[in-house]
């Protein structure tokens, strides 16, 4: 759990990594942008692999780009992501 005051209190700028958390996916760690880090964390714990993900930093809606058998998908909602999640659990 990360402090409050260590929380960002806004988006980073783009190209920047003060705003990431290390996360381990696929024996690697990926720096992943803190404000969508919840949701990747939840996509890989479901088994849903992250190839990719950003928050947007305020310029663009967030992606997050999954591996899914022989395909990719993105996803640019965080309802969408969670909806995805649910559906994969069965």
């Amino acid at each position: 759990m990360i402090r409050d005051s260590l929380k960002p209190k806004k988006c980073c700028d783009l190209g920047t990594y003060k705003c990431t958390i290390p996360m381990p996916i696929k024996g690697r760690v990926q720096y992943i942008d803190y404000c969508i880090s919840d949701i990747v964390a939840a996509l890989n714990a479901a088994h849903i692999t992250t190839v990719a993900s950003c928050c947007g930093h305020g310029i663009m809606p967030a992606t997050i780009l999954l591996e899914e058998d022989d395909k990719w998908l993105i996803i640019t909602d965080r309802e969408k992501a969670l909806k995805f999640i649910e559906e994969h659990k069965k």
